[in-house]
């Protein structure tokens, strides 16, 4: 599956060009999962972040129970500030109840989860949006990212979550233009944002997966929604950033 990569895709000097090529100046950064990776992902990502301003590490979670919990405790405190749970690629659903100190540390720290939930293999009922709404209702101080908005299968029902619970958000991130891979049609995200707000929504470049011209069509169709300048900023960085400054690390 990564035949489609270069070996410089992926690393701080070729993010950089990505970046300026989309016009921001720093990014959110997910730590790559073990089971692709040789030594601990998040505590690589936590030492390349620690020298590099542009990057804001997100750690990834790798498996379930408590060693879920205990990553959480030991990334904290590091900077970590917030978290990417893929549940197909590591087998764990959203609502194992091994991951309860998890979800409730999270909430402790006020630090963002971020759903992967565009259908993608393994059992998608294990992974669909209402199983974000269910973990919203029990800890509504935890934000909650919907990625993909659930691609279009599961659009309306991240629609009906996000309604239903303030805390979760809808995450933009490879949905935007026709060829994406949890693609969503454009008036659909646009009435979603009508209705809930730009401030429930963010931007993703999903970088080395989407190259330049894919990310620039995200944007312009974006654009195509007739968001105010001021809203576009939320929905690009702004929310993120509220979100960070809002995340509690332990003394």
């Amino acid at each position: 599956m990564w035949e489609q990569f270069g070996d410089d895709d992926g690393t701080p000097g070729t993010l950089d060009g990505h970046l300026s090529g989309l016009g921001f100046d720093r990014a959110v950064a997910f730590a790559p999962f073990r089971k692709w990776f040789d030594g601990d992902p998040n505590r690589w990502l936590l030492d390349l972040a620690r020298g590099n301003a542009k990057l804001v590490p997100w750690v990834t979670v790798n498996e379930g129970g408590k060693a879920a919990a205990e990553m959480l405790a030991t990334c904290a405190p590091l900077g970590a500030r917030g978290v990417k749970f893929h549940p197909p690629i590591i087998e764990v659903a959203i609502d194992d109840p091994g991951l309860a100190d998890f979800y409730a540390r999270a909430e402790r720290f006020r630090m963002p989860v971020l759903f992967h939930a565009g259908p993608h293999g393994w059992k998608v009922e294990s992974y669909r949006p209402s199983l974000v709404g269910a973990v919203a209702h029990e800890h509504p101080d935890l934000p909650l990212i919907i990625e993909h908005l659930g691609g279009v299968g599961f659009a309306r029902e991240t629609l009906a979550v996000m309604k239903d619970n303030r805390n979760v958000y809808g995450g933009l991130t490879t949905c935007l233009p026709a060829a994406s891979t949890w693609y969503v049609p454009p008036n659909e995200i646009s009435m979603m944002i009508r209705l809930l707000g730009p401030e429930r929504f963010v931007f993703g470049a999903d970088y080395p997966w989407n190259g330049i011209a894919a990310n620039l069509e995200a944007l312009e169709v974006l654009d195509g929604f007739g968001l105010s300048s001021a809203d576009r900023v939320l929905v690009l960085s702004g929310n993120l950033e509220r979100l960070d400054s809002g995340v509690r690390l332990p003394e």
